[in-house]
């Protein structure tokens, strides 16, 4: 494929100050399962940015029900799942049940085929399979837990910002190439507690209800937005388009929920994922 065919999905990762709160609506579209994953998904529309700010928790107060804890951002085609997020792992050995620690977030920036799973490049990988665009620096870029922090997952080949950084993880940039007709028709927005958007999960039921992160936008809110569409809408997840709760399940189907969200507040921008009982 020529160059000039491509266009850049720029990947942004910053640190800002977070939050706020009031009340807003329940999803309003079909609830989606995923083994790993517990957030909001928005379909309805062709997508250009998912973004989000979040107070990055403590991973080691899950260490008796989780391994392994990542806040991400995708955005979706039929074919590709693109997949922006800070990750860390709850003790030395990413399962659930060990010694609690405290460990660094990573930045971590991965495409998939959506149909197998199959890994096309990530930012972690070497030689071929790393990400072109993202540089060797992504593998060592580090943020400290309890520290406020802006991501940004955006596919626009009009777009031609900077990243920027403070507050306990450097800012970073890098463009992926995408197909200029590639249609992002989903986005999604939460924690994953797999290596991967597919991978099944060991987990350990609390006794009551955990909080993990909350999302939202900075207070005051300034003009950003949570979801933008390639034709100029922008809003929270409650936006102009459908939005649907992501529970995770045991087998990505039916089944009691093992984590999920809770209702959407801030005008349909803030919500708050948890472990569930």
């Amino acid at each position: 494929m020529q160059l000039q065919q491509l266009a850049p999905a720029l990947v942004v990762v910053s640190a800002i100050t977070t939050v706020a709160a009031s009340s807003a609506p329940v999803s309003n579209g079909q609830a989606l399962r995923s083994t790993e994953q517990a957030g909001y998904a928005v379909t309805g529309a062709h997508f250009q940015t998912v973004e989000s700010w979040m107070k990055l928790p403590y991973a080691r107060r899950f260490a008796r029900e989780i391994g392994r804890l990542s806040i991400a951002a995708q955005l979706w085609t039929k074919r590709l799942v693109f997949d922006l997020r800070f990750t860390t792992c709850t003790d030395a050995t990413c399962r659930p049940g060990g010694r609690p620690e405290t460990r660094r977030y990573r930045m971590e920036f991965a495409v998939y085929k959506r149909s197998t799973g199959e890994l096309v490049c990530s930012t972690s990988a070497s030689g071929a399979s790393r990400c072109p665009g993202t540089g060797r620096n992504w593998a060592h870029q580090r943020c400290r837990p309890g520290s406020a922090a802006q991501f940004a997952l955006v596919a626009d080949p009009r777009i031609v910002n900077v990243g920027i950084g403070a507050s306990g993880c450097d800012g970073h940039l890098a463009y992926y190439p995408v197909p200029l007709h590639a249609n992002f028709w989903q986005a999604r927005l939460g924690v994953e507690f797999g290596a991967t958007p597919w991978t099944r999960v060991p987990f350990r039921r609390p006794a009551r209800r955990l909080a993990v992160v909350s999302f939202d936008r900075p207070a005051p809110p300034p003009n950003a937005a949570e979801i933008a569409t390639l034709g100029g809408s922008t809003g929270g997840i409650a936006g102009r388009w459908i939005h649907h709760e992501v529970k995770m399940t045991r087998n990505g189907a039916s089944g009691r929920a093992e984590a999920r969200p809770g209702r959407l507040w801030d005008e349909g921008y803030g919500f708050t994922v948890y472990l569930m009982p």
